[in-house]
C-alpha cells in the first residue's frame, strides 16, 4: 500500500509519456503485462519506491514511503515538455 496521485494530463501521445518516464532518475523496469513503470532510489526491498502508469486521463501515480520526490520530479518532467497538469491525492 502506499500513497496515490493522478497527474491530470491529457496525454497527447502513449509513446511521448513513455520517453519522458523512462528518462527519470532511478527508473528501474517496465512491467509490460501490468503497464507498470517502476522506480528506485532508496528501496532496498521487494517494493519500488514509486510505480506510475500511463492513462487516458493522465499519470497514476504510487509511492511506497517516502518517495515523493520522484514524483514530483515527474510532474516537473511532464511540465518541462508542456503538459503540465494538476497533481491531485487520490
Amino acid at each position: 500500500m502506499g500513497y496515490e496521485y493522478r497527474l491530470e494530463i491529457e496525454v497527447p501521445s502513449h509513446a511521448r509519456a513513455d520517453t519522458l518516464l523512462r528518462g527519470i532518475e532511478g527508473f528501474e523496469k517496465y512491467d509490460e503485462e501490468l503497464r507498470l513503470y517502476s522506480f528506485r532510489r532508496e528501496s532496498t526491498g521487494t517494493m519500488p519506491d514509486v510505480d506510475a502508469k500511463i492513462e487516458s486521463s493522465g499519470v497514476y501515480l504510487c509511492s511506497y514511503g517516502g518517495s515523493f520526490a520522484i514524483v514530483e520530479e515527474i510532474r516537473a518532467a511532464f511540465a518541462a515538455s508542456g503538459l503540465e497538469g494538476e497533481l491531485t491525492e487520490l
